[in-house]
């Protein structure tokens, strides 16, 4: 029996020269799809440097950790009022220290959920890396938990007199979901400019894929992008895109076509 070019290939296909290749190929795909956390690089600041020509007003840094992102987002956006959400007591004392002398900035003790309520967080072997999910057998495991507030962003807009937000950064380690159902009436009146929010291998985890946030968002007239060094990406919907590796989307209003030519120029 005869074999084709294309079934000799298949046979041996598991090859080392293929295993090769193959290692070869995921490096190249992680690097074109910006599998990259450092936020001067992986478009996080490039972002910041966009929203800050629109002047915003009110700009919310959930999951601040211990600031660093704040401090980017103070130099920038000058004129804004800042809050940044830190629910780790531990986590959130170095982030008081840290922005103390920046002026209007105010730190705050808890982290947002779809419901109010307290919980326990997983910690690591660094404080300042922290979620409530259990990442055993995806990445370390945690060295002791801690109990966290968590509150409803409709609930903390409503107590606290916030009409708008302009922008929403999302960083909590695999709640980014359940934070954004906390906001549903802020929502459905277009009450948030624009929104960004993390995605990678802890969404393994929480069950939330990336259709998810796609799906949800579009039940408010919200579309979403891939965050690039240089620009934002619009692009529809593909399962393809399920490969877990991030770092950040940004969703805003259809009807926003100020900030939508601004997120995709280059």
């Amino acid at each position: 029996m005869g074999y084709t070019l294309k079934q000799i290939v298949k046979q041996n296909s598991h090859s080392r020269i293929f295993k090769n290749l193959a290692a070869f190929g995921r490096a190249i795909n992680r690097f074109y799809e910006n599998r990259n956390h450092d936020l001067y690089s992986n478009g996080e600041e490039t972002i910041i440097k966009k929203i800050a020509k629109l002047n915003p007003k009110t700009i919310f840094d959930v999951g601040a950790n211990v600031g660093k992102y704040a401090k980017v987002l103070r130099k920038e956006c000058t004129d804004s009022k800042i809050y940044c959400f830190e629910p780790v007591e531990s986590t959130f004392n170095i982030l008081k220290k840290n922005i103390e002398a920046l002026k209007n900035i105010e730190a705050v003790n808890k982290g947002f959920y779809k419901e109010n309520c307290s919980m326990q967080i997983n910690l690591f072997e660094s404080d300042t890396h922290s979620t409530i999910y259990e990442l055993e057998n995806i990445t370390k495991k945690a060295v002791k938990t801690a109990e966290i507030s968590l509150i409803k962003g409709d609930d903390f807009m409503a107590e606290n007199n916030i009409d708008k937000i302009d922008f929403l950064k999302l960083d909590v380690e695999g709640a980014e979901f359940d934070a954004i159902e906390g906001f549903q009436i802020a929502l459905k009146n277009k009450r948030i400019r624009a929104i960004q929010f993390e995605y990678g291998y802890i969404n393994i985890r929480t069950k939330k894929l990336l259709i998810d946030f796609y799906e949800y968002l579009e039940t408010f007239g919200y579309k979403t992008g891939k965050i690039f060094p240089k620009k934002v990406e619009f692009r529809k919907y593909n399962f393809l895109e399920e490969d877990f590796l991030g770092p950040n989307f940004i969703a805003v209003s259809k009807d926003d076509t100020e900030i939508i030519k601004l997120l995709e120029k280059k």
